[in-house]
């Protein structure tokens, strides 16, 4: 057996084993679940008017929880042995958990079917495994066994990703307003979903002018077609249209994006996020964008850049590390929680690394640059230029306004990029994919036998 269906008979267990684990070891809810799961609790209650003001997100995750848990337990009645049934009664944390198991595997198949739709010629082993390298992603992998948006809001961007570009265009709003149910900022990737399908239409429609290679001239011939089909366009995109322009409705009513807590959540101009997003991103598909022949192609093509344009080729690299240098004079900017919740692994490479030595953070602006650039080009080998564009405006546009270094914020735009870019070689795979594994294992292994006491003698446990 082979293919999609050998991969979900694959996938489900394995999800299912490491989900058994944490019922085992970590049973209790932990960081965001303490607010997730009682929230769900009453609306599995029925008790839908009430909310905790602590909670910043859209009911998306608890309405599909609890609609998962009592379909659960309707057919655990009727199918489970009685000793098994406390596992479905009460919309219990495991039980509410399950549903991002559920949501993993949908998320699987619809990252796998994307990716094919975006790349006509690629295999379908090839698609399986760039589907494969997300879902093992250690940021999306890890919150498939805890009650966070995480999963959920991942799928339900796919799942309207996939909708549209199948010209499905009703069935992809309803999908992307699931989406901002479950995350607010993903309204900026239902831009990026409309976004896309126009550049489709404009930069594919027969016209007597040759579609323009510079970006700029590309940006100019895009926005005149896109005037010319302004109607055909607005037809068939005005649902999805409206998903954005109610969410910015409810924007400007509620006074920001978050709900309940908005002290903890203010937004801010954190302009050095996109460039902790590349260089995140190029180490986690390093056997990718560091390897030997990737390296040589950039050194290669500076050597010859400064070769044909010496002055203006050297002005612009001074340039772009004066940006870069500015950029971590002006906008480094530490949240509280950053350096006080030992917790998460941030803590630590923030305390090891950047907070060491203001140096250190100054030592990261060529990989900063080098890891922008393979990532830009790595997009544009199967795209256009304008799609790399929007790809960068979307991701800067989601992360900017977040104070918190948070890697579970990269994971969208994480996906976004593997999904556009070419595949990888079949060693660069293997390697990456080994690597996830690994690291899964180590961070699943040391959140449940590993914990530590507070000094309250609270238990804490080590997350992303």
């Amino acid at each position: 057996m082979s293919g999609l269906p050998a991969s979900c008979i694959v996938l489900f267990p394995l999800l299912l084993a490491f989900a058994w684990m944490f019922h085992t070891h970590a049973p209790e809810p932990y960081m965001d679940e303490p607010f997730h799961v009682p929230q769900t609790q009453r609306y599995c209650s029925g008790l839908f008017h009430r909310w905790d003001p602590k909670i910043t997100t859209f009911p998306g995750l608890y309405i599909i929880g609890t609609t998962h848990a009592r379909t659960l337990q309707l057919l655990g009645s009727v199918c489970l042995p009685d000793q098994y049934l406390p596992l479905v009664q009460g919309c219990n944390t495991t039980l509410l958990r399950s549903c991002n198991l559920v949501l993993g595997v949908i998320c699987f198949v619809l990252l796998r079917n994307v990716y094919k739709l975006l790349h006509p010629l690629a295999t379908s082993a090839v698609s399986t495994e760039m589907a494969c390298l997300v879902v093992l992603f250690p940021l999306h992998f890890f919150f498939h066994f805890l009650y966070y948006t995480d999963v959920g809001s991942l799928t339900f961007v796919m799942a309207s990703y996939l909708a549209c570009s199948k010209h499905r265009y009703k069935v992809s709003a309803l999908l992307a307003g699931w989406a901002v149910l479950f995350r607010q900022t993903n309204a900026v990737w239902v831009c990026f979903i409309i976004g896309m399908l126009v550049l489709k239409r404009c930069l594919k429609t027969k016209s007597d002018k040759p579609i323009p290679e510079a970006l700029p001239q590309q940006l100019m011939f895009a926005t005149e077609r896109a005037w010319h089909l302004k109607w055909v366009l607005l037809v068939d995109l005005w649902a999805l249209i409206l998903v954005p322009l109610v969410f910015a409705a409810f924007v400007m009513w509620n006074g920001g994006i978050v709900l309940g807590d908005k002290a903890a959540h203010t937004p801010v101009k954190h302009l050095m996020q996109p460039l902790y997003f590349v260089l995140f991103t190029a180490i986690a598909l390093a056997p990718f964008h560091f390897s030997p022949a990737r390296l040589r192609e950039a050194l290669i093509g500076l050597q010859q850049a400064l070769h044909r344009q010496p002055l203006q080729t050297s002005v612009k690299l001074l340039s772009i590390t004066a940006i870069l240098g500015l950029l971590v004079n002006k906008f480094t900017m530490v949240h509280p929680y950053l350096v006080a919740d030992n917790r998460h692994y941030t803590f630590y490479i923030w305390k090891d690394i950047f907070a060491r030595s203001p140096a250190a953070r100054y030592a990261l602006i060529p990989l900063y640059a080098y890891s922008g650039w393979s990532i830009w080009n790595s997009v544009m080998v199967q795209q256009s230029k304008l799609c790399a564009l929007l790809m960068t405006l979307c991701t800067i546009v989601t992360l900017v306004p977040a104070w918190l270094i948070e890697f579970r914020y990269f994971t969208i735009p994480f996906a976004m990029v593997v999904l556009h870019m070419p595949p990888a070689s079949a060693s660069q795979l293997r390697l990456i994919i080994a690597a996830y594994a690994l690291t899964n294992a180590a961070t699943v292994y040391i959140f449940l036998l590993r914990p530590f006491r507070w000094p309250d003698h609270s238990i804490a446990r080590f997350i992303w």
